[in-house]
């Protein structure tokens, strides 16, 4: 075992109820917790989870690539369903899965393993299992107390048709990404097919999604039809995305209206308790209040209250992020500037902690300080998700190949003010450096839980768990250096802030210096003479002295958090 926060955690028997390195099955039913607060997200690509079902991975002739990350892998639902007493040993309560649609399969260099290639929007995905094994999984899920969010997609679907440029009937290379047209849409008539030239005939496969209580083919007019764009210069925002996925017209009252359906579809067919929308920014911002008060509305009307909209907007500026969350919008986003500001800026990168105040503070001034109507009940800054790596990032282990930077990382991260999240094998020690690598295949770690990341990751739900004042106390930032982890001063690196809910107070202190141990003093709101207690190991570090002063010493990236007794 390893020192610091890892350093004592082989069984932590008063604080773990599950018991030391064993998967251990929760009672038959328990209650799904009722504040999103509580969440602690657990972020899984099914495809690369674990394979419960093999008789499912080969679909029209395209299987797994064993070794080629770019390629289907095998996971399923029944998979995932087979390894939730795993995800309740490490103590996690809300399960986000990849995207459940049925996809475009493969192109020319990758497949559509992910799931953000929507082919048919009102089918499951056969390569994940059946509709039933979709319901079972999230039945099983509420049945441990789980919450489930699901991936969905409104900007695009996969390459579902190629533009006929030269009108020949065949697709030629241009014909795939054509050229960003701003005014489109391009005037070619358009090849309806899914799927790359092979030795066998590729069919004529046109997707379909829930409109007026049917399911409807989509047609050409649903489609923006511009060419390549999607990312990179803003004014080709609303282009198709790169690999040829093809942009909706969102800007349609129709498609609205049809997306909207489409999706009141699955949460009546799943009972899923919220959804993780992708590239949020990559939509005109009115389409946002629109398809927001309408699904919710409509969510109301079925007798499901309290659904979570998470956007992801990949985009570190704080006044973006908010703009998300308007009245109607958003419930909430991921904290992109908290992951690269402060977990890549400060902590793995040796930045400066006095940079992490306005990460930690000053951003919630752009948010507003209400709950969506009819949404998930509390503000975004609140609900916002806060993470140390993801999908679409290097692993933490993959920037720094440090098992203390992700114990410093992930104490952030379960010590900050919004819902901490989880990304599968990170308890794993997981290096992926960031696209298809980071998405490495989960049966390969074995499910181990005696694991030092494992039992530092589990300590911090269980901590989470019993601590108030880590899911709904207010933050302060009581000390942040001026000097970072390329200095040598004393205090180089130390960053300490206070979560505090109805006179309960709990510190979280971190040192981003990866070469010495460093020092703080700072004033506190505790009564001289407070012991302060390591929560994850139970020693005492330190006592408050005269007008609650406070002094701290933490080995190179040492993290603790402090509560009193």
């Amino acid at each position: 075992m390893r020192r610091r926060v890892g350093s004592v955690l082989g069984c932590l028997a008063t604080l773990l109820s599950n018991g030391c390195g064993a998967e251990s099955e929760a009672p038959t039913q328990q209650a799904r917790f009722d504040d999103w607060r509580d969440a602690i997200v657990y972020q899984l690509l099914v495809d690369r989870f674990d394979n419960g079902d093999p008789t499912n991975d080969i679909q029209g002739g395209v299987g797994p690539v064993p070794g080629d990350l770019a390629r289907f892998q095998g996971g399923d639902w029944l998979g995932v369903r087979q390894r939730l007493p795993y995800l309740t040993a490490l103590g996690v309560n809300t399960l986000w899965i990849s995207p459940v649609v049925r996809n475009v399969d493969r192109t020319e260099t990758q497949d559509g393993y992910h799931g953000y290639w929507a082919l048919d929007f009102d089918l499951p995905n056969p390569r994940f299992g059946s509709l039933d094994d979709l319901r079972r999984l999230v039945s099983d899920a509420h049945g441990r107390g789980m919450r489930v969010v699901i991936d969905v997609v409104t900007n695009h679907t996969g390459r579902v048709f190629n533009y006929d440029l030269n009108q020949d009937g065949a697709v030629s290379a241009d014909e795939v990404e054509p050229a960003y047209s701003p005014q489109g849409p391009i005037e070619a008539p358009l090849i309806w097919r899914s799927c790359v030239d092979a030795a066998e005939p590729c069919p004529t496969l046109v997707p379909h999604w829930t409109h007026d209580g049917a399911s409807v083919a989509l047609v050409e007019d649903d489609f923006r039809r511009r060419g390549a764009g999607g990312f990179g210069d803003d004014s080709q925002l609303y282009g198709d995305f790169p690999t040829g996925l093809r942009d909706l017209d969102t800007e349609q009252e129709s498609v609205v209206d049809a997306l909207v359906e489409t999706y009141l579809r699955w949460v009546e067919l799943t009972d899923v308790d919220g959804f993780r929308v992708d590239a949020v920014p990559h939509i005109e911002q009115p389409f946002w209040a629109k398809f927001g008060a309408r699904l919710r509305e409509g969510l109301d009307a079925r007798g499901k209250h309290g659904f979570l909209l998470l956007g992801e907007v990949f985009n570190r500026d704080p006044a973006v992020l908010a703009s998300y969350t308007d009245r109607d919008e958003l419930d909430t986003v991921f904290d992109f500037s908290f992951k690269f500001d402060l977990v890549d800026g400060v902590l793995l990168g040796g930045g400066t902690p006095s940079l992490a105040r306005q990460v930690l503070e000053g951003n919630r001034a752009y948010f507003r300080e209400e709950a969506q109507p009819l949404g998930a009940g509390f503000t975004p800054w609140q609900l916002r998700l806060v993470f140390g790596d993801n999908h679409d990032v290097w692993r933490i282990r993959g920037q720094i190949d440090d098992p203390f930077a992700t114990d410093l990382v992930m104490t952030a991260v379960f010590g900050a003010d919004g819902i901490p999240a989880v990304y599968y094998g990170t308890e794993q020690d997981f290096r992926g450096q960031g696209g298809h690598g980071a998405r490495e295949v989960m049966w390969d770690s074995g499910f181990h839980t005696d694991g030092a990341t494992f039992n530092v990751i589990k300590a911090l739900c269980a901590l989470r768990k019993r601590e108030p004042a880590l899911r709904y106390g207010s933050l302060r930032v009581l000390y942040a250096s001026d000097y970072g982890g390329l200095d040598s001063e004393p205090d180089a690196g130390m960053l300490v802030w206070q979560r505090e809910f109805e006179g309960r107070r709990v510190l979280v202190a971190l040192n981003g210096h990866a070469l010495q141990t460093s020092r703080a003093s700072f004033r506190t709101d505790y009564p001289e003479g407070t012991r302060l207690f390591d929560a994850l190991r139970g020693d005492e570090v330190t006592r408050a002295q005269a007008v609650g002063q406070v002094s701290l010493e933490l080995p190179p990236r040492g993290a603790l958090i402090l509560v009193p007794r």
